[in-house]
């Protein structure tokens, strides 16, 4: 179909569509190592167009790897002041932390986005309230009380790769190890001073930080996902629009071949053919067309041998009159026809009247 039967709408969409399409995006030199890493670490990309679902999915899975590229390197320069504190177990707490971020890389590769979550918060709960837990002296500080407000970390570890409502169960975990530390574990000096003169103030600062976090993540993740989900259904109605249109396109372009067959086969040529491809919704209808001019080309054929057989005839009959009043060997040449082995082998003979009691005979 000429460009002129479309619509600038739709001339402008296919043009875009196509040379978006036939131009994959490159990678720029500052995004290579991400890219890298995402291949590392993260699902093979689906070639074709996915369903939301699979691209949170996916979304979420390279967050993960990230975060947990982060922690690796977190954990990794602790290390040396691991060796140097005085806390022995923080050195093996820091290893143990290290395997489980690689095992967890390993089931963000598999796909296991949910479980790499769930690991993901338990790994950094664990490991700062190990870290208190495990002090040399024993007891909570007020450098440990402040540590409390670390664990916001594990909600957003939840908010970003698990459904926005689990950052309010992380919050809750969060609030009842705080709770559960103050109670159980001896104060030292320092902190039992500001908990005697200040202790619903201490106790309320983690706790609101806590509720605060999770409140504000859990509206950001949720406004954000609500817009991704209105730009996918943007994306889609213009996919089906640009389906449509090449539909549409396609279907003019099958008209118009059909109906130039049809032409050509009213003004008698019937070895006209409709070429469309089997792509074309009309491909069956061409098919069919061309069927029915096959067999029309091949009638039409038959009767054109037919007509030069009865012109043959009657020539031949004026041949053997002629040859038989003069008396004279027959005189055929060939005609192309199915005549041609009677032609040769009447070739020569006389034709002699039945009046006469003479047989032909060859000369």
């Amino acid at each position: 179909m000429d460009s002129k039967n479309l619509s600038p709408f739709e001339d402008k969409n296919n043009d875009v569509w196509k040379t978006v399409s036939s131009q994959p995006a490159q990678p720029t030199g500052s995004m290579k190592p991400l890219n890298w890493w995402y291949q590392v670490a993260t699902p093979t990309d689906p070639e074709a167009k996915t369903s939301f679902a699979v691209q949170d999915k996916l979304r979420r899975s390279r967050l993960a790897s990230l975060i947990l590229l982060l922690m690796l390197v977190v954990l990794v320069s602790f290390i040396r002041l691991a060796l140097l504190a005085k806390n022995p177990l923080l050195f093996p707490i820091i290893l143990t932390a290290i395997g489980i971020c690689l095992l967890v890389l390993f089931l963000n590769r598999l796909g296991h986005v949910t479980l790499v979550g769930i690991l993901s918060v338990i790994t950094v709960n664990a490991a700062i309230m190990l870290n208190l837990i495990t002090s040399p002296s024993g007891m909570l500080d007020m450098n440990g009380f402040l540590t409390f407000d670390l664990l916001v970390f594990s909600e957003l570890v939840a908010v970003s790769l698990l459904p926005p409502s689990s950052v309010f169960f992380v919050a809750a975990l969060n609030i009842g190890c705080i709770w559960g530390d103050i109670l159980l574990q001896p104060h030292a000096p320092d902190l039992e001073h500001f908990w005697l003169i200040m202790s619903y103030t201490l106790l309320v600062r983690p706790i609101a930080l806590q509720i605060v976090v999770a409140v504000v993540t859990y509206l950001w993740v949720r406004g954000a996902l609500r817009a991704f989900k209105r730009v996918d259904r943007i994306e889609e109605v213009e996919r089906l629009q640009l389906a449509l249109a090449e539909q549409k396109r396609d279907l003019e372009v099958g008209i118009q071949q059909i109906q130039r067959a049809l032409v050509e086969a009213a003004n008698g040529n019937f070895a006209t053919r409709a070429p469309l491809a089997q792509e074309n919704v009309l491909w069956t209808v061409a098919v069919s067309l061309n069927t029915l001019l096959s067999r029309l080309q091949r009638s039409s054929q038959s009767e054109q041998e037919l007509q030069r057989i009865r012109g043959e005839v009657l020539r031949l009959v004026n041949i053997v009159s002629e040859s038989e009043a003069r008396r004279v060997p027959l005189r055929l040449a060939p005609t192309g026809t199915l005549l041609d082995p009677l032609l040769k082998n009447l070739a020569g003979r006389y034709l002699l009247q039945s009046a006469s009691g003479d047989r032909p005979s060859r000369p």
